[in-house]
């Protein structure tokens, strides 16, 4: 593969640029991210992806979707998260590691994600919060035929779930 590649003639002396210079002779040069360039040092970027629904009801997708977007704005009003939701439409088309680089690209540190289930009368809900460093599972709950509870009005069921994230990040970022 060496061979296929033009040399290039590198001038840092550094690592992390010959590894740049090596990645943008691959893939072109990389975008600056918006979101990481403005990015607030010790504020940790979390991305919330679409709550997968199990099965092929388009109301469970829906549901899923407005969740995440609820659970966004809640985390991207704490002044100590960054959040942004990433869209289901992108993932559905893109590779599988697609995710993976998204989140190296952007410095994403956290994900939630989780899936949407039709048990019975009311839908339910798994919800996990994973650390995109060593994508290990830190935090995650079960709302059993409460999915639509996290949408009411009061949002108090909202609330709980928004701060047991909020908890988990914290104690996280403690370690």
């Amino acid at each position: 593969m060496a061979g296929l590649l033009p040399r290039m003639r590198v001038h840092s002396a550094s690592a992390a640029a010959r590894a740049r210079n090596s990645r943008e002779l691959l893939h072109g040069p990389a975008l600056e991210s918006p979101l990481a360039a403005a990015g607030i040092p010790g504020r940790p970027l979390v991305a919330v992806l679409p709550f997968t629904p199990c099965g092929s009801d388009p109301q469970l997708a829906l549901l899923g979707t407005e969740i995440a977007d609820r659970v966004r704005e809640r985390l991207a009003a704490d002044p100590a998260t960054q959040a942004i939701l990433i869209s289901s439409d992108f993932l559905a088309k893109a590779p599988p590691h697609a995710l993976e680089l998204i989140c190296r690209e952007l410095r994403v540190g956290y994900l939630v994600s989780g899936k949407c289930h039709a048990t019975g009368a009311e839908p339910s809900l798994y919800v996990e919060l994973t650390t995109t460093h060593d994508w290990h599972i830190r935090w995650a709950e079960f709302y059993r035929f409460g999915a639509r509870r996290l949408l009411a009005d009061e949002g108090e069921s909202m609330g709980r779930l928004v701060a047991d994230l909020r908890t988990s990040l914290a104690e996280h970022r403690l370690r």
